[in-house]
Order: structure tokens, then C-alpha cells, then sequence
């Protein structure tokens, strides 16, 4: 069991790590419980997100999932700039309309799914995927600036030395989740007039089409690695938490490339679908090439 304390009285929240229950789900059961029995006033404030995460020794993700299930139910009332707040009147449910723990988990997972799942073979930006899963994307600079390319990047963007180049590492979340570390590079030549301003909080992609620079091709290698501290502190997970690392080069209709981009997506909320095909032809090349490293050629959304 793990304790959590308040001003006024303690409750206590049982997780167990072996249920099949989500901890989230566990958590905002053991908050409704608490709230149902007194424990928690009505109209009082919770502890902070982060407090609560530490002492329950979950992420911070759990518990806002875990407050977000139970403002869904109008329970918790969520205030900007102020905090997480139990409702001050007790909400009047009735059997009939009383939701069933398992099948609100269910649907917040299948809605965790759907957000983490992305079709490999289309070349879409993050903006436009989180979009068309009905939340907001968001992009917060942590650096940009101009300089010349590395010798990768000049080789990947078929740039001289002495060409140059404009670098940022971007935030993006989903309607305030952190889920990916992007870092882009693009040459100045094409892309010189993009601000800092310009990039917070927008697409890329939608950016670098309105000057007829749109990636109509890409190139992109997956891997899996653990979160240095870094990362983890950036996206708000623990020091050694799964990322998928990628590696992208994208290029225009005119074969020009316009970016080598690398990113770090939280393994626990995005993942990457791929559709395979078999035949004869293509078991015969793999079996002539079994080390080759697999990568993904993607194509734009007709």
C-alpha cells in the first residue's frame, strides 16, 4: 500500500503492479474512494502533480491520467494557473449512468492507442497526426540557430562545408503531453527565413510548404533505446524508459533534400505500424540480403 498525506487527513491508495487493471485506473479508484469516504474534502486542493507522482512512486503520466478519468467524471475540477480541485458539490450519478471502472480504462487505453499508432509507409508531420486524433499539437523551442553542417549533414543534405544550415530541437506534445524530442536541420538556403517564432507551436511541414518546398519523399530508420537523463527530463518519464529513436531524410518533388531530422517518441504512448507484404520475388531478395538493416520509405498521404 502507499500513503499520500494531506493538510488534513491521510488516505491511502493500493496499487498493485501485477493487475491487469491500468496503475492510472488504480490511482483515480483509489482518489474516487477517498472523496466517497471524507477523506478528501470537498473543495479542497490536491497536491500538485508532481508531489503526487512522488509519492505514490508512479510518473507524473499516471497521475494525470488518473486526474483527467475522474475530471471526465466531474469529480475533479482542473483550474489553469491554479491547480487540481475536488468538486465542491457531490456529484448525483445514477446506477443506470454509473460508468463501469474496466470499460472507462478500456477506452482511455483503445484512445491511448490511437494516439500512439502511426501508419510507417505515409509521410505525414507529428501536427497532422495529432490533429487527426482530435487533440492539440504543441511545439516548444529549445534551440535554434544557424551555423554549417556536420559532415553527415552535409553528405545528407548534399551541402558543401561551407554552406549554411539552420538547427532546432523542438518539444512536441499532444494537448500539453510531452511525446517526442525533434531535432531538425535545414539548409539556410531554402528554408534562411524561418524565425524562432515562426517554428513555436506550428507545423513544420505545413511551414516548409508554404514555400513550395513540401516533402514528398523521406527516408527513416527506427531503433529502440533507453531515456538518458536528458531525454527523461525533457519528456517527463524515468532515466532508462523505452524511446524509439528516428532518423529522417526528406526530400521534395524536384529530389532536392530539404531535411535530416532525428527524433526520441516516448515508447510508452507512440509506437510505428508497418504493413508487410510477402511474395516469392521479395522472400528470394530477403533471403539474399538476411543483414541488411530494415528501414521504412515513406510516401506522402494521397
Amino acid at each position: 500500500m502507499v500513503c499520500i498525506m494531506t493538510d488534513a487527513l491521510p488516505w491511502v491508495i493500493p496499487l498493485d503492479a501485477e493487475s491487469a487493471t491500468p496503475v492510472y485506473v488504480q490511482v483515480a479508484q483509489g482518489l474516487e474512494q477517498g472523496i466517497g469516504a471524507g477523506a478528501i474534502s470537498r473543495g479542497s486542493a490536491l497536491p500538485a502533480e508532481r508531489e503526487l507522482a512522488h509519492k505514490l512512486g508512479v510518473s507524473r503520466v499516471t497521475v494525470r491520467q488518473a486526474l483527467a478519468l475522474l475530471a471526465e467524471r466531474g469529480l475533479l475540477v482542473r483550474r489553469h494557473g491554479s491547480g487540481t480541485f475536488v468538486s465542491a458539490a457531490e456529484q448525483q450519478v445514477g446506477p443506470s449512468e454509473q460508468p463501469d471502472r474496466r470499460e472507462i480504462g478500456a477506452e482511455l487505453a483503445a484512445e491511448r492507442d490511437q494516439l500512439a499508432s502511426r501508419p510507417l509507409g505515409l509521410l505525414t508531420g507529428f501536427s497532422d497526426d495529432i490533429r487527426s486524433r482530435g487533440l492539440i499539437p504543441g511545439a516548444q523551442v529549445l534551440r535554434f540557430e544557424r551555423g554549417y553542417p556536420t559532415p553527415q549533414e552535409a553528405m545528407t543534405l548534399a551541402l558543401s562545408p561551407t554552406e549554411g544550415v539552420i538547427r532546432l530541437r523542438r518539444l512536441r506534445t499532444a494537448s500539453g503531453e510531452p511525446l517526442a524530442i525533434e531535432d531538425s536541420t535545414l539548409p539556410a538556403a531554402l528554408a534562411g527565413d524561418l524565425t524562432l517564432d515562426a517554428v513555436t507551436d506550428a507545423s513544420l511541414y505545413a511551414l516548409l510548404a508554404a514555400r513550395g518546398l513540401r516533402p514528398h519523399r523521406a527516408i527513416r530508420h527506427l531503433r529502440a533505446i533507453n531515456a538518458d537523463a536528458e531525454l527523461a527530463a525533457l519528456l517527463d518519464i524515468k532515466v532508462g524508459a523505452a524511446l524509439i529513436a528516428t532518423e529522417r531524410v526528406s526530400w521534395t518533388s524536384e529530389g532536392r533534400p530539404i531535411e535530416h531530422a532525428r527524433a526520441h517518441y516516448r515508447g510508452d504512448r507512440y509506437d510505428f505500424v508497418m504493413e508487410l507484404q510477402g511474395g516469392q520475388e521479395e522472400a528470394g531478395r530477403e533471403r539474399k540480403n538476411p543483414g541488411r538493416k530494415a528501414q521504412d520509405v515513406e510516401e506522402p498521404r494521397q
